[in-house]
């Protein structure tokens, strides 16, 4: 990857692009493994991780699917970054799968996609935009905060209790 690249969001959509964010969700998945490990002495086994991701496949024709949302984050052609918005109701999205590659952080590129997510939510006619965050993700409370999200109680169908997570998430919300 380049100093130069520019940043391309590319919208994904139909079955080819689970192809193209799992390497990154995988990517991600571990590097949350072993920050729970390394912070906080909590061990994320494999078969939480693939529980994980078999929830992210069902979840799957929802962000790809109509007022959802899948982007790519390109620098050239090096996929850096990912960010989904999952339809909950007529009047809420949840903000899904936030990751930037550590080699691309501080480039701009999570702002980007949260940016472009809450964008599209207001189109699509949300009303509220929520997310979850584990307890270490602390740029990203910053940058999640820094557009005006603001923390609430744990909502229902968080991806937190999967684990048991629950304990270590700041659960966030805007009003669109």
């Amino acid at each position: 990857m380049t100093g130069q690249a520019s940043l391309q969001l590319d919208q994904l959509s139909g079955p080819e692009a689970l192809a193209l964010v799992e390497p990154l969700f995988r990517e991600y998945g571990k590097w949350v493994a072993g920050r729970l490990l390394a912070d906080l002495g909590r061990r994320f086994e494999e078969a939480d991780l693939a529980r994980h991701h078999e929830g992210f496949r069902l979840e799957f024709p929802k962000l790809v699917g109509p007022r959802g949302r899948l982007l790519l984050a390109r620098m050239g052609d090096d996929p850096v970054g990912v960010g989904a918005l999952k339809p909950v109701d007529p009047a809420t999205a949840e903000i899904k799968r936030m990751y930037v590659k550590p080699s691309a952080r501080g480039r701009g590129v999570g702002r980007a996609l949260l940016e472009r997510l809450v964008a599209d939510a207001r189109v699509e006619g949300y009303t509220i935009a929520r997310l979850e965050s584990l307890c270490f993700m602390t740029e990203a409370h910053s940058l999640y905060r820094s557009l005006g999200f603001v923390d609430i109680s744990m909502f229902d169908g968080c991806e937190a209790s999967l684990s048991g997570l629950e304990g270590l998430t700041y659960y966030m919300e805007l009003t669109l």
